[in-house]
């Protein structure tokens, strides 16, 4: 009896009835897939003579992917299966460039095929299907019904005992195929599955690499909505709250004017010191504005901004740089504050007296070096400034590396990925 129970319980479980559902519909979807394959593929071969065959052939193939889409849900739903999706084929600017993909397109193809083979696996699955679910609970439930069967003259009595063997023998096999079923239902799923994952989505490899460049683009998008967003704080910051500290600066200066004029000593103190905090105020949102995103950088490009740097850096520095173009503006921004950071550096930590900066585009890279004479020993530390860089150049799948032996010289040589 617990074999029995054991062998019910399969039963009680939704997988069997969903992978059996699938399986019987495996035949409706085989002949409407066969039969729109087919048609689509012998119209537009018969009209591709014509201006009309081509689309419609393109038409066709893109239909593969609409299969796949259709098809990986219902495996999805019913089968509990995840099959990934092909990346979207990219469309082109003319109808012509959108056929002709249309037509290299091999996740379409493998659809159409998908779609063709449906049926003659329906056919096979359908039948197989009703034959297992039909035989085994007949052979099942063939003891309880067995005993009447019909005699010679048509009247129904029970059975001799000759047929006693016969009709048990049939309730354990059909019993035994009880048991059996959910297992060789699966089985027959799996086939589904598998053709599902190898014509309706990319092997594992491919799904790989599919998920490495949305993450790279979805990581470009993200720095370069980050940099789109600074430079928005920058144009507020300058226009919007710079622009008041500079009015509020100059009414204090021409309060204390009046205030000097009518000698009250207290209330020049007090003015004249607002003034001077307003001026400082005024720096101090200069050069936080410059450290979010330079507007010259945006206006004038990442040389005008590198030489604004090198001339501001109170150790001489010479600028050497090979921009013919403007470069995707996260790259111009990791590049400025590689530059920023690395001079600042010289200045607070070197004890250097000249330093260098050079700058190259080499068409798919952006070459960055800075190198100065002092007295060495910069390390890419944890938490320190160097470190930083490193984790920005590493936002933009740039290349970070820095030489610094005690006594120097220092050079940081950073290269950063340019493709427009």
């Amino acid at each position: 009896m617990r074999a029995v129970w054991r062998a019910l319980s399969s039963y009680s479980r939704p997988q069997v009835w969903t992978e059996s559902a699938h399986l019987l519909l495996d035949l409706v979807v085989g002949v409407l897939l066969f039969t729109w394959v087919v048609t689509m593929v012998s119209l537009g071969a018969g009209l591709a003579i014509t201006l009309v065959g081509l689309p419609l052939l393109a038409l066709t193939v893109a239909s593969g992917r609409w299969i796949a889409t259709a098809e990986r849900a219902r495996v999805r739903v019913l089968l509990g299966h995840a099959v990934p999706a092909w990346t979207p084929l990219p469309t082109g600017v003319s109808w012509w460039q959108r056929i002709v993909r249309r037509f290299g397109d091999g996740p379409g193809w493998k659809g159409l095929l998908y779609g063709t083979l449906m049926l003659p696996w329906g056919v096979v699955a359908f039948t197989v299907v009703v034959t297992l679910w039909s035989v085994t609970w007949s052979l099942a439930l063939f003891p309880v019904f067995g005993w009447w069967l019909p005699n010679d003259d048509g009247s129904f009595q029970p059975t001799g005992l000759a047929l006693v063997g016969v009709v048990l023998g049939a309730g354990v096999v059909g019993w035994v195929m009880v048991a059996l079923l959910p297992r060789i239902i699966h089985g027959l799923a799996m086939v589904d599955v598998a053709l599902a994952r190898v014509l309706l989505g990319p092997d594992e490899a491919t799904a790989l690499q599919q998920r490495v460049v949305e993450l790279e683009v979805s990581r470009a998008a993200g720095t370069e909505s980050a940099a789109h967003d600074l430079r928005r704080i920058e144009r507020d910051l300058h226009d919007g709250a710079q622009q008041r500290l500079v009015s509020v600066a100059m009414n204090l200066g021409m309060a204390k004017d009046q205030i000097d004029a009518v000698e009250d000593p207290k209330a020049y103190e007090l003015v004249s010191r607002a003034h001077d905090e307003a001026k400082q105020a005024i720096v101090e949102m200069r050069e936080l504005v410059r450290g979010i995103h330079p507007a010259i950088l945006t206006d004038r490009g990442l040389d005008a901004a590198v030489s604004a740097l090198a001339a501001r850096c109170p150790v001489p520095v010479t600028v050497h740089s090979e921009l013919p173009r403007r470069l995707p503006p996260a790259v111009e921004s990791a590049a400025y504050f590689v530059v920023a950071e690395a001079l600042t550096n010289i200045a607070k930590h070197s004890a250097a007296t000249s330093g260098v900066v050079r700058m190259i585009d080499r068409t798919s890279t952006l070459s960055v070096e800075v190198h100065d004479d002092g007295r060495g020993g910069a390390v890419a530390g944890d938490g320190g400034g160097l470190h930083g860089l490193a984790d920005r150049v590493r936002s933009v799948e740039g290349t970070f590396r820095i030489a610094s032996p005690v006594g120097g010289p220092t050079v940081l040589l950073v290269e950063l990925p340019c493709e427009s």
